[in-house]
């Protein structure tokens, strides 16, 4: 009897395990299990960020002088030290002030802007975790306020901004990053490169 009982409760347990893994999306299994590792790319200030943006897809993380963090390794493929934005003017390409833009290793944009500081270079390669910047208010957040844009996007072989700032909801990565999770955004990546395969060209002719 007490053997039964025994295989009884290991049977039960087994079910419970599969029906877990089971509700599981397949997308949600493989962004847990990238070969890239991701860090939460914020330290020494705490910081909060909002689960919407104004009519795209990014994050405005506030924290003022928070240090920011590459969330991955990668390849600094700009880097913008100089505060061009005249608000007279108000040039979109440049309401991002002092920006920093990673490729990542998993073929991701990362791409963070009002920076009060930037600490790397173009050409530099980061490691995840390595500090990159610090929060600011450059650019238009002058008027605004103490934060960092973060936008993920694909990487684009033009110079453009209108996917440069982001075409992937940051806020579930960011998330899972702060609780150690490492998830990855390569599938969401994939996903809004199927829907909007000329969306690089498109940006380009807009700039």
């Amino acid at each position: 009897m007490f053997k039964r009982l025994i295989t009884a409760v290991i049977v039960f347990s087994v079910i419970l395990s599969s029906s877990a893994y089971a509700s599981l999306s397949v997308n949600d299994s493989q962004d847990t299990k990238s070969g890239f590792k991701y860090v939460f790319p914020f330290s020494k200030v705490a910081v909060t960020y909002p689960r919407d943006h104004i009519d795209y897809p990014a994050t405005d993380i506030e924290g003022c002088y928070a240090h920011v963090l590459a969330p991955t390794s990668g390849i600094v493929i700009d880097a913008e030290t100089k505060d061009k934005w005249d608000e007279k003017l108000d040039v979109p390409g440049t309401r991002g002030g002092l920006t920093v833009t990673i490729h990542g290793d998993d073929r991701v944009r990362y791409y963070f802007a009002h920076l009060g500081r930037v600490k790397v270079e173009i050409g530099d390669r980061v490691e995840p975790g390595q500090w990159i910047g610090v929060m600011g208010s450059s650019g238009n957040a002058r008027v605004t306020r103490c934060h960092t844009h973060f936008g993920i996007s694909r990487i684009c072989p033009q110079n453009e901004y209108k996917v440069l700032q982001g075409e992937i909801w940051p806020w579930r990565f960011l998330d899972a990053w702060r609780n150690g999770i490492n998830k990855s955004p390569v599938s969401a990546k994939n996903r809004v490169i199927k829907e909007s395969p000329a969306a690089c060209e498109l940006a380009a002719a807009q700039s």
